[in-house]
């Protein structure tokens, strides 16, 4: 249970900076917090499994996503969206909409885990 407290902790932060970015107009760190958060997220779930993605950095954003598809699969176009967002704002893509896309993403991805778990990433 530690794990999952620990890491829906670690959401929650990321998810609240990602806003408080937005706000500055600090797009480019949208894209990176809002990955992290949902990534948190990802691995508290996981963890109640006793999977913990990211004991192996080498793949673990692969392995995070294709487990989070198989457990989640009407949010697959959700976090395709918040990887496309991703790159696009990481890569010189300053942009106020994309970011706004990518905070949209992540929330009703964290929702929808909310929702669906009881687990809060708030």
């Amino acid at each position: 249970m530690g794990d999952v407290r620990l890491h829906s902790r670690l959401a929650k932060e990321k998810r609240e900076a990602a806003h408080d970015e937005f706000t500055k107009g600090r797009y480019t760190v949208v894209g990176d917090l809002t990955i992290k958060a949902v990534e948190q997220a990802i691995e508290a779930l996981a963890s109640l499994e006793d999977l913990h993605f990211h004991v192996h950095p080498k793949s673990a954003h692969a392995r995070r996503i294709r487990w989070f598809k198989r457990k989640f699969p009407e949010l697959s176009g959700y976090i395709d969206m918040l990887w496309g967002a991703y790159g696009t704002l990481g890569y010189g893509g300053i942009n106020g909409d994309r970011a706004k896309k990518a905070l949209e993403a992540m929330e009703v991805i964290l929702n929808e885990l909310e929702r669906k778990t009881g687990i809060r990433f708030k």
